[in-house]
């Protein structure tokens, strides 16, 4: 039961991988959309990332208490890392979940080339924030794992996490779309990826 648990436990790192490639994919995709196709065709690529990304967030926590429980022990590391996968859903949730949903619903009412207002939403640095301080927290729970600090180290490593994820996230966020901090390489590799010329 227990190298299940282990196997499941690693496979959700994979999981939260392929969901922050995505995401950045199409975060890229969409501050570059100049029309509303454009923007609808990165928006619905979204699917996966809310499919893989909650199954991933709940795997890991539904097997981490469990070997907590079962095998690990309450170590405080063990407990900060649980509540910042929580956290992880939670920024995911309000700071891009909510927008988002918000954005689509317009979008999906407009045709040809976007209004302003829409395509300063569809580059809005809180979405750049929401993505890479949860990338950063995401780093700092893998540190977690390696070094198996006391519960202040743990705490400071998590907060300095998010601090430095949601700094990077607002100055890349700031920056003209094709000068975004995570890069042309993966928009231009993401599947269905279309040139308007």
């Amino acid at each position: 039961m227990n190298g299940a648990m282990h196997f499941l436990h690693v496979l959700r790192a994979l999981g939260l991988t392929a969901a922050f490639g995505a995401e950045a994919a199409g975060l890229i995709g969409l501050r570059r959309a100049a029309s509303a196709d454009e923007a609808l065709l990165w928006l619905r690529s979204r699917r996966w990332v809310l499919l893989i990304c909650p199954a991933s967030i709940g795997l890991v926590l539904a097997t981490g208490i469990y070997m907590t429980v079962a095998e690990w022990g309450a170590d405080a590391w063990i407990l900060v890392s649980l509540v910042s996968l929580a956290g992880l859903a939670s920024i995911g949730g309000v700071l891009t979940g909510v927008p988002m949903a918000r954005i689509t619903s317009a979008v999906e009412q407009v045709s040809g080339p976007l209004p302003r207002e829409l395509r300063r939403d569809l580059r809005s640095p809180l979405l750049m924030v929401s993505f890479m301080t949860r990338i950063a927290i995401t780093i700092g729970i893998v540190f977690l794992m390696m070094q198996k600090p006391a519960l202040l180290t743990s705490v400071l490593t998590i907060i300095l996490a998010a601090a430095v994820g949601a700094a990077v996230g607002l100055i890349s966020g700031r920056r003209a779309p094709s000068a975004t901090a995570i890069g042309s390489a993966a928009a231009s590799s993401w599947p269905g990826r279309r040139r308007r010329r």
